[in-house]
């Protein structure tokens, strides 16, 4: 082990003995690097009860690599109870600069010039500093004006090491600690260092702004701004300076004469075209991230933080948003459990009496008054209390959702992030509904039967086998058969309508086939009103086959 690493293990320890965690360092492997004085108050067997004050503060102490982490369980309400969610919160990424001719050395080893030679101008004084990158204004030779990200020297091994040592930290607390286990602290801490280290490659973040930036190519209300890649590098990035006003600065909007309500659905609409029609979006579109221009045209910069969303999960996301507006307690159950698959054993009935209180206090209110922080913080903690997965992308989805319609009230009291929704979610309805959507479902449904029909005669000889050896012992219950019938009549009607579909198709066309010129006049009729029968079949057969989930 190397000298700083064994360091490192020592400080953790300390900070931690510290603070009263004596039970938690054991269990992440560091009673030997506690101090004298802790050492004798350890007891792993038990848990450590961390106040969340405590827990923000240890992980302050032990600098930038933990930081970060607490900032990234500050949005996870799904796994943590909202007190240490608020406490975590609280976490800054600011620090004091660090010497500007520190940073000329990383511009001249990085771009084999020095900084006079690359920049006709370049300001000493920071714009922005944080715990990895140092950010300057400049101007490159040609008069334009530039802002130049910089990493700080000696960040990348630094955090390179507290990833190490966080990997060995948590796989010994889920092997020592239930309650840690149960968090699934290992998936986290490699989801974070995936994140960290994409956070520490600049050409990751120059790729994300060129691909925005085409993304919004023919839209001239949207500006993304360019990247000069002959001044970037690994550890700099130099790109277009935008100006302009911050979007909460409402005084200076009204000052200058810009429409906020208007402003207020554009914002709404940039963020949401990402997200449904790109399907990668801003995670991280604060104020301070956004400027309006003198025309009314919108500025969005920083794309270090940047989330995915696939189809399924973007209609699953509408569906929930939906079910939560329309009352309805049942799709609400549904569409958290497509969005979050169950950890472990789900109690369905539960879960749908839990959407049913949420729907219950919503409708009490007027929806202008419903802002989407709160459904996403109440929708979080039924995630949390039943023990479901949410991916990553999608808590940050919830999160920029929640800033986007926060944002929206601050320029327009009006606003409500469902009317932003509202097309976006009418045409994924429309989507799911076109002849390749329902041929694709039609296929996969045919692929399920037949599947069945060739597993099925085994599964029910090797049963046969053990019922007649007295192996098995069955216990029903009458109320319990109901359920297993409903679906066996559900399947047997879509079988039939299946059938008659595939009938229709084929008799149909070599009806019409044989008999286009005797059907004179009414040939057309006898098409369209074939095709609507079909149509209504496709459609029977597509929301049937859609997934039900019941409890177990």
């Amino acid at each position: 082990m190397a000298r700083s690493h064994r360091q490192r293990y020592r400080e953790i320890a300390r900070v931690l003995s510290r603070n009263g965690m004596y039970a938690t360092a054991a269990q992440a492997g560091l009673a030997r690097w506690l101090p004298a004085s802790g050492s004798g108050r350890v007891d792993p067997r038990h848990d450590d009860d961390i106040r969340p004050e405590i827990l923000a503060q240890t992980f302050h102490e032990l600098g930038t690599t933990f930081i970060k982490l607490g900032q990234m369980l500050a949005m996870r309400r799904d796994l943590l109870p909202a007190e240490y969610v608020e406490a975590l919160g609280t976490l800054v990424d600011d620090v004091p600069p660090v010497p500007v001719a520190e940073l000329e050395t990383v511009v001249e080893e990085d771009l084999g010039r020095p900084v006079g030679e690359v920049f006709a101008r370049f300001d000493p004084v920071p714009l922005a500093s944080a715990s990895i990158g140092q950010v300057h204004t400049a101007a490159l030779p040609d008069g334009r004006e530039v802002v130049v990200k910089i990493r700080k020297p000696g960040v990348v091994e630094q955090v390179e090491r507290d990833l190490e040592i966080l990997a060995d930290l948590s796989a010994h607390l889920a092997r020592n600690s239930r309650r840690v286990r149960d968090l699934g602290l290992n998936d986290l801490v490699a989801e974070f260092s995936r994140s960290l280290r994409a956070e520490l490659t600049y050409p990751t973040e120059a790729h994300a702004l060129e691909d925005f930036r085409e993304f919004f190519s023919d839209d001239e209300r949207v500006l993304v701004p360019w990247v000069h890649w002959e001044t970037s590098g690994p550890r700099v990035l130099t790109m277009q300076r935008l100006g302009g006003l911050h979007v909460d600065d409402v005084a200076g909007l009204d000052a200058a004469g810009i429409d906020r309500p208007r402003l207020a659905r554009e914002c709404a609409d940039l963020l949401l075209r990402t997200v449904f029609e790109k399907g990668d979006f801003h995670a991280d579109p604060h104020a301070g991230n956004l400027f309006v221009q003198p025309d009314g045209a919108l500025g969005v910069i920083d794309f270090g933080m940047v989330g995915h969303l696939g189809e399924d999960l973007r209609r699953h996301l509408v569906t929930l948003v939906l079910g939560v507006y329309l009352h309805d307690d049942g799709l609400v159950a549904d569409a958290l459990i497509a969005l979050a698959p169950p950890q472990g054993e789900l109690d369905r009935r539960r879960l749908q009496r839990d959407a049913a209180r949420v729907v219950a206090t919503l409708r009490r209110q007027a929806l202008a008054d419903v802002s989407f922080g709160e459904v996403a913080a109440r929708l979080l903690d039924m995630v949390h209390s039943h023990r479901l997965a949410l991916p990553g992308d999608v808590v940050l989805l919830l999160r920029m959702l929640t800033i986007t319609d926060g944002l929206g009230r601050t320029l327009d009291p009006t606003f409500h992030l469902t009317h932003a929704l509202d097309p976006y979610a009418r045409r994924l309805l429309l989507d799911s509904l076109t002849p390749e959507e329902v041929a694709d479902r039609l296929r996969g449904q045919a692929l399920a039967a037949l599947r069945l029909g060739r597993e099925l005669p085994g599964h029910l000889r090797r049963l046969l086998e053990r019922l007649e050896s007295g192996s098995v012992d069955v216990h029903v219950r009458a109320a319990e058969l109901d359920p297993l019938l409903a679906r066996v009549e559900r399947m047997s009607d879509r079988i039939v309508a299946g059938m008659l579909e595939a009938a229709l198709i084929g008799g149909g066309a070599r009806m019409l086939a044989a008999n286009k010129d005797d059907l004179g006049p009414w040939g057309r009729p006898v098409l369209y009103g074939g095709s609507a029968a079909l149509g209504l079949m496709a459609a029977y057969l597509a929301w049937t086959g859609r997934p039900r989930h019941r409890p177990r």
